[in-house]
């Protein structure tokens, strides 16, 4: 801070604390009410929280640790740090609402590519049937952890080729290719 500058005294106040809770077979019960939504019943006072929908703060590194669960308002109003934390039913229901949330078609096969002006088009075929998609940028949208591949496309939809050793050899090539 140089002499003409002068150092603010004006009082802002800290973000008030949440009130969210941690949940585990202890604190809660979580159960599944529709296709994406929970309820949650807190074992200490019988509180109930009504359609939260749970998030995965870390849907591929970490799919079953860290899950948010939140309101209409999108505020955060539980957490459960660990599915291994979670009595059966409860972790039951929270995978039951992930399977169609973040369903990503498997890519069984890549039976064709082409290169134009800066984009990659692929024709594949994935567990969910044929799909013809762009890759905008491929430094960036092909994503390689270990045997795993995860692809975004042009749309922000994903892609997984869980183990590219299962590959054909065509389909290995062009995927080696831009990799």
């Amino acid at each position: 801070m140089n002499e003409n500058e002068t150092q603010s005294t004006e009082f802002v106040p800290l973000p008030k604390a949440s009130n969210r809770f941690y949940v585990d077979r202890y604190t809660a019960t979580i159960e599944r009410t529709d296709m994406y939504l929970v309820r949650v019943t807190a074992k200490k006072d019988g509180k109930v929280y009504e359609d939260l929908e749970p998030r995965r703060l870390f849907p591929v590194t970490n799919p079953d640790m860290y899950i948010t669960l939140l309101d209409k308002d999108e505020k955060e109003i539980a957490f459960v740090r660990d599915f291994k934390e979670l009595d059966e039913a409860s972790a039951d229901a929270l995978r039951a609402c992930f399977v169609d949330y973040y369903r990503i078609p498997r890519i069984t096969a890549i039976t064709k590519s082409e290169y134009k002006f800066g984009i990659l088009f692929w024709s594949s075929e994935t567990d969910r049937g044929p799909v013809r998609f762009r890759i905008s940028n491929v430094r960036h949208d092909l994503l390689r952890m270990g045997d795993r591949v995860l692809i975004r496309d042009s749309n922000d939809n994903r892609y997984e080729i869980p183990d590219v050793k299962q590959l054909d050899k065509q389909s290995a090539s062009i995927l080696f290719a831009w990799m």
